[in-house]
């Protein structure tokens, strides 16, 4: 736009009309949250008509609530408020707001303060939430989906290798145990029972570890569902667990809790599968990432032998679908994935002195109001 003023603009009609058909609805209130403009969007956001009388104040309108589903409406919690009274814009605050006809939609909020003469107004700006929800949604389905085809196959090589192996065995010897006992030779029939008792326990133990690991999930509560995993873990192990939590959040969102105990659980058993290891010890870290954001991190080191080198190349180098060892170490491909699928890093490397160490970083945006608790 050149901004020259042709013969017959009028600058208040023209500003009128670029609010009245902005794609993002448009809520102008005023200091004491009185509605004094509504634009299409807006309307058609909340359900009114265009010619319907919308209500007095944003909070009769809207009925703003949180994740907490905390009522916004009132005064301590309202951000309308709190921008009258700092005069300061608030960018991007999701919460949830109720139409007409009752329906919850999630929008994205942005505050804007606006002076007039003697009086304050502020200008709420919302965009609509729900097909973006619905696309991640989708896409967690898919991905649960695609992991949950992988776990499967791995479960049967897994037990291919180990378990009906075992079982195998063990038949082969008791039937030999049988032909000991007919032969009177009491005494080696013994030492192969002793020998196939030994090989069945191993197996209910690896059978216990995969159908516990494959049945559990963190959900939200991953702090907590992760401190019961741990203390399992050893019992069933053996091998003890250092852990530090450093301000680490209670609770999370659930595909994230999910996502993180299966990479979890996945290098845990690994130290108790091939490194030998007597200790591991884990850190769970949260920490600004810049203004608006927040990063985790799980960190995983073990005593053991170590990841072989040709093993830690590989996965540097990813591996590629038609790599044969891509099958052998699947389960380092998918804790790879499911780091990706949070838009985090895996990496993997060999600890000084001896043993592996894992680490997982990934990711949140955070609002204004948390941005603020995380400046201090």
């Amino acid at each position: 736009m050149s901004g020259r003023k042709e013969k017959g603009d009028n600058p208040a009609l023209y500003c009128h009309a670029l609010l009245e058909h902005a794609s993002d609805g448009l809520v102008v209130a005023d200091e004491e949250r009185r509605i004094v403009f509504m634009n299409r969007a807006a309307k058609k956001l909340v359900g009114l008509a265009e010619t319907e009388q919308f209500p007095d104040t944003c909070a009769e309108l809207l009925q703003c609530r949180n994740e907490k589903d905390e009522n916004l409406a009132l005064l301590p919690l309202c951000f309308g408020h709190c921008v009258l009274n700092t005069k300061a814009p608030l960018s991007y605050v999701e919460m949830n707001i109720h139409s007409r006809q009752g329906d919850v939609i999630p929008v994205a909020v942005s505050y804007s303060y606006i002076p007039a003469g003697n009086r304050g107004y502020f200008l709420m700006s919302l965009r609509d939430l729900r097909e973006r929800r619905h696309l991640e949604e989708e896409r967690r389905k898919r991905d649960e989906m695609y992991f949950t085809l992988q776990e499967r196959e791995r479960l049967a090589r897994d037990l291919h290798d180990g378990v009906v192996q075992d079982i195998a065995y063990s038949h082969m010897q008791l039937k030999l145990v049988q032909s000991l006992l007919a032969q009177g030779r009491v005494a080696e029939a013994q030492d192969k029972l002793r020998d196939v008792t030994e090989v069945v326990h191993d197996s209910f133990v690896q059978l216990r570890h995969v159908l516990y690991d494959l049945t559990t999930h963190a959900g939200k509560d991953l702090k907590h569902f992760l401190s019961k995993w741990l203390a399992e873990f050893q019992q069933r192990s053996g091998i003890p667990v250092e852990v530090a939590m450093l301000d680490f959040p209670d609770t999370c969102d659930p595909y994230v809790g999910d996502q993180v105990i299966k990479i979890v659980q996945e290098a845990l058993a690994n130290v108790r599968k091939h490194s030998g290891a007597t200790k591991v010890w884990m850190t769970l870290d949260a920490r600004p990432a810049g203004p608006y954001r927040q990063q985790f991190s799980v960190i995983i080191e073990d005593n053991g032998c170590g990841i072989p080198e040709d093993v830690l190349h590989r996965f540097n180098q990813g591996w590629s679908d038609h790599d044969e060892n891509a099958g052998r170490h699947f389960g380092l491909k998918a804790m790879r994935e499911r780091a990706q699928s949070l838009g985090g890093i895996l990496t993997i490397s060999r600890r000084n002195p001896t043993g592996t160490r894992v680490e997982l970083h990934w990711f949140r945006d955070i609002s204004d109001k948390d941005a603020v608790k995380q400046a201090g």
